[in-house]
């Protein structure tokens, strides 16, 4: 048997003997019994509290207990970070990491949170893997303290991005809470119904999509960019003696800084198939990036930096917009304008380019530029857009159907673990489809093409959601 033991958060042995250790409750009593905290009574001797039995006594200081080391910080401090722990642990708790890192939280979390108030912390090592739908992409798994970090420079920016997007005329949609995939593809249908007066007029889509977003941003202007918005817009918690969210400007920016000169590719693990590594354009991997050129998927880091870079072209696109009389939205790196003529769709692909160059230094991608008549519909984040209804893409169609047949695959085996992740996979999905005319194509899948899921599974409502049998998972 391999040795396990706790490290930074990180497992280090089987996965499977971790999560034996901790159902069984065997690693707490491994945190719980033979640490103790102490204030000096003598050279020689200690005031100690033993956490295992509560104890109060005397002992030497030089004995071989473990101290749980404790860092001073004012009340006002560590309640932020623990509400960055509570965000992190967000749907995250049945997570291995999570358990882990909660079973020793309280040992670890202010030495964390001191660590970057004295400058010394650093993100450590990440976890690399490939996945395979929609299509290949790379992504980086941050450890989980670092994660902890991350949230708590994010519950600091959010709200500071939230009052930029929203002086935009909310045009930006992605990790915002009620502007997902669905609400980005009902506002393309709501400017397509505007700008042609409900179909009895002419107007035509103009899609655009940057090549390589997230692996070519230009990490040198999104700094000098960041840090200028911090300092001018720092004013909205209020005052610094009022609120220690104003308190800690000094930490973010540093902070900030440290997060996005990181190179996560230096310092990682990979895991899965390092075969896919082979067939990923170089354009698509951080491990072939320039100095200070992308940002990793798969922080959440990434993702705010990623919409609040874009912004700038925001406020390209919409002077450019009004002066057309079109309208605009973007979804991440993929944009789409409502235009009243072709020739207007025309004139903005050459300023967008040609901006989008000079700016930000990201290019759009040459194959993926998308002009047509309304009436024609648009392809938007896995949906096409059509007068008076919303179709799936085909690959959204076939992303269902392969999130099914692993369902019925991990149902065939009995393996109870695997059912629940590929649930909780086709579920999300599910959300997305039922916005959609494709009642057909669920009934067609779940009556007529797989069988075996009904085993473990059950319906709820008109197809919309996959729920587990637990009397007969219990018996796996």
């Amino acid at each position: 048997m391999r040795a396990f033991s706790i490290e930074n958060g990180r497992v280090t042995g089987t996965r499977q003997l971790g999560r034996a250790l901790v159902k069984n409750k065997i690693v707490h009593a491994i945190t719980a019994s033979n640490h103790w905290a102490s204030t000096e009574n003598s050279s020689n001797n200690a005031w100690n509290v033993n956490f295992g039995s509560g104890n109060f006594n005397n002992n030497n200081k030089y004995n071989s207990n473990v101290v749980r080391a404790v860092a001073a910080l004012p009340l006002e401090y560590a309640e932020g970070w623990f509400e960055a722990f509570d965000d992190c642990c967000r749907r995250k708790r049945m997570s291995t990491q999570c358990i882990l890192y909660r079973l020793w939280w309280d040992m670890d979390l202010l030495n964390l949170a001191r660590s970057v108030y004295d400058r010394t912390y650093n993100p450590t090592t990440s976890i690399c893997f490939i996945t395979t739908l929609p299509k290949l992409r790379e992504v980086f798994a941050a450890n989980f303290r670092d994660r902890i970090v991350q949230h708590w420079l994010c519950l600091r920016l959010e709200p500071l991005f939230e009052q930029r997007f929203e002086s935009q005329n909310d045009v930006s949609y992605n990790c915002r809470k009620g502007f997902g995939v669905q609400a980005c593809v009902e506002r393309v249908a709501q400017n397509a119904i505007k700008v042609s007066e409900n179909y009895t007029k002419d107007a035509y889509y103009y899609k655009g999509d940057l090549k390589g977003f997230f692996m070519s941003i230009d990490c040198t202007i999104l700094l000098d960019k960041l840090l200028i918005f911090i300092k001018e817009n720092w004013s909205f918690w209020g005052d610094p003696a009022h609120s220690y969210y104003a308190r800690d400007l000094d930490a973010v920016l540093w902070l900030a800084e440290v997060i996005i000169r990181h190179r996560p590719q230096d310092d990682c693990i990979r895991q899965g198939n390092t075969k896919l590594w082979d067939e990923l354009p170089h354009n698509k991997s951080l491990f072939y990036a320039p100095y200070m050129t992308g940002e990793p998927i798969g922080n959440l880091t990434s993702q705010l930096f990623a919409n609040f870079y874009m912004s700038f072209f925001d406020e390209f696109a919409l002077a450019e917009a009004e002066k057309l009389g079109a309208e605009y939205v973007r979804f991440v790196d993929d944009f789409v304008f409502v235009c009243k003529s072709e020739r207007d769709c025309i004139y903005l692909h050459i300023v967008c380019e040609q901006w989008l160059k000079d700016n930000l230094n990201v290019i759009l991608h040459p194959d993926k530029i998308y002009i047509q008549h309304v009436t024609k519909g648009v392809p938007v984040v896995g949906s096409w857009v059509k007068p008076g209804r919303l179709y799936l893409s085909n690959r959204t169609v076939g992303h269902f159907y392969d999130c099914m047949r692993q369902l019925e695959w991990a149902c065939a085996m009995s393996d109870k673990q695997e059912i629940l992740r590929q649930i909780c996979r086709t579920n999300s999905l599910l959300g997305f489809l039922r916005h959609h005319a494709t009642y057909g194509i669920r009934s067609f899948l779940f009556r007529k093409k797989f069988k075996v899921f009904w085993r473990y599974c059950w319906i709820k409502g008109h197809l919309e959601v996959i729920k587990p049998c637990k009397k007969r998972l219990s018996c796996i």
